[in-house]
């Protein structure tokens, strides 16, 4: 089948939809708009088109084009998903930006929650001489995590089973959570595409979203170093909750940082030198 024809059969399914088709094909097939324009005879393959038709009816169904290319992008690499994690989104690259600027020269790095690890991955990748620890409660998460780890070659990134502190051990210079902050009525009016495919273990943050921030908060300070910072990625209405909850625990420096939209999106704080 020509390329031409093949987009136009998978536009026609996706109702219309051309950005999301240009998307699918520059996913699939490494070919964005003006690579289809310039090569609209070119043939595709019997394994190429099959693969392009169960996409298709995949999304047609609702299901995130992420999941259905079983691939997403963070700080400019690919990752491996599927349904077991949380798709990685863009406005989490600001975390990644203020780790950097708050401890550049940080040694141990915990991340709290790391689903499919792309941001500990991305952190050792950043810090190469840094041993970064990344934990998660599920192991359906670390399996993804550990494709990504092989994938990616992060031999600095050690993956932990542990319910947030259980299992962790040692101090660190930062540690890093995205916990689950969807509150319980937001979990009532998501988006029908993150409610039926998105894992609701990384989503449910409590009645008010902040049950797992007061945990973290409450504990960090054991396994922090002196001076070391606390981040977290929040819902864009929790900053003043948040460093309401650093202020009660101590942690001094609190500030905050925009996403790309221009909502409160990350958190932090440093423990003080004790």
């Amino acid at each position: 089948m020509e390329v031409k024809a093949a987009f136009e059969e998978a536009c026609a399914a996706l109702k219309g939809d051309r950005r999301r088709t240009y998307e699918l094909f520059d996913g699939l097939f490494q070919m964005d708009q003006k690579a289809l324009f310039m090569n609209p005879e070119k043939n595709l393959s019997e394994d190429e088109v099959s693969r392009l038709r169960l996409a298709v009816e995949k999304m047609a169904r609702g299901m995130p084009m992420a999941y259905a290319l079983k691939q997403a992008y963070f700080y400019g690499e690919a990752f491996y998903v599927d349904e077991r994690v949380l798709i990685p989104r863009y406005d989490t690259e600001r975390s990644v930006e203020s780790i950097l600027r708050l401890a550049p020269r940080a040694t141990h790095i915990l991340e709290i929650g790391t689903g499919s690890g792309c941001v500990a991955i991305t952190l050792g990748r950043l810090y190469p001489r840094a041993i970064i620890d990344a934990s998660d409660i599920s192991s359906d998460a670390l399996n993804v995590a550990e494709i990504n780890r092989k994938k990616h070659g992060a031999s600095n990134v050690y993956l932990i089973q542990s319910d947030l502190f259980s299992s962790v051990e040692g101090t660190y210079d930062v540690i890093y959570s995205n916990p689950p902050y969807i509150t319980a009525d937001e979990m009532r009016e998501l988006d029908e595409s993150v409610a039926l495919y998105e894992p609701h273990l990384a989503l449910e943050g409590g009645e008010d979203g902040l049950d797992f921030y007061r945990k973290i908060v409450e504990d960090a300070p054991r396994f922090l170093n002196p001076g070391g910072w606390l981040v977290f990625e929040i819902g864009a209405k929790q900053r003043k909750d948040i460093e309401k909850l650093l202020k009660d625990h101590d942690f001094s420096a609190i500030g905050s940082e925009i996403d790309f939209s221009g909502l409160d999106r990350v958190v932090f704080g440093r423990l003080e030198n004790v």
